[in-house]
């Protein structure tokens, strides 16, 4: 008998990929590690170790990563400079993991709820303006960003290049404020068109015959 395929454990898997490639291409993460932490706020080590442990995956999501980051390089870089694949993965009760892990889950969730409350003015932010303004380091933020993008909550709404040699940083925002904000902007209601003059003379003169 032929095994029906578990349609939820495919649209989980299908979900965790679209999440990694957003994220990848977001350009806030150095490689395959930074986007498995950022996703464990919103799936299983098993869930993820699914997608993650096919040496493939991680190569393209390092790719991904490398690409964001490197604006304008040539593809072809990417050999030399990326991170270099290998077993960097142990194993611990049956899964894989990365070593590094975040340790400090309570700090990264409150440092989130910070920046969420520091956006909430509408106004758009690097992330070491974020940092200067919270008080805490600029690697810190990183990861509560990460795990922001990873929820929806935050998006990257452009990119500022550096004014010297430098990768530039990504400029955040609360997700859906930029564009509620452009859309105060412009006002709520379209300005009514301005009539043609020879359409509603002969329109008045149709309804002043009948």
């Amino acid at each position: 008998m032929k095994r029906m395929p578990d349609w939820d454990i495919l649209q989980t898997r299908e979900t965790i990929r679209q999440a990694a490639y957003d994220l990848a291409r977001s350009g806030v993460c150095d490689g395959w590690q930074d986007v498995w932490r950022a996703l464990r706020a919103r799936f299983t080590v098993d869930q993820l170790t699914t997608i993650f442990e096919n040496p493939l995956c991680r190569l393209d999501v390092d790719r991904r990563c490398y690409c964001a980051r490197n604006p304008g390089r040539h593809d072809s870089e990417l050999t030399d400079r990326s991170p270099v694949i290998r077993r960097d993965m142990c194993e611990k009760n049956g899964t894989l993991i990365p070593r590094a892990v975040d340790r400090q889950p309570q700090r990264t969730g409150r440092l989130a709820g910070q920046i969420k409350a520091l956006l909430a003015d509408g106004n758009e932010r690097t992330a070491m303006q974020i940092a200067q303004q919270l008080g805490s380091s600029r690697n810190e933020v990183l990861v509560a960003v990460r795990a922001m993008l990873a929820d929806g909550a935050l998006q990257v709404t452009r990119h500022v290049s550096a004014s010297h040699r430098g990768r530039g940083a990504r400029v955040f925002a609360c997700a859906g404020k930029v564009a509620r904000k452009k859309h105060e902007e412009r006002g709520l209601y379209a300005p009514w068109p301005q009539a043609d003059p020879v359409v509603t003379t002969a329109i008045d003169a149709i309804a002043r015959h009948r």
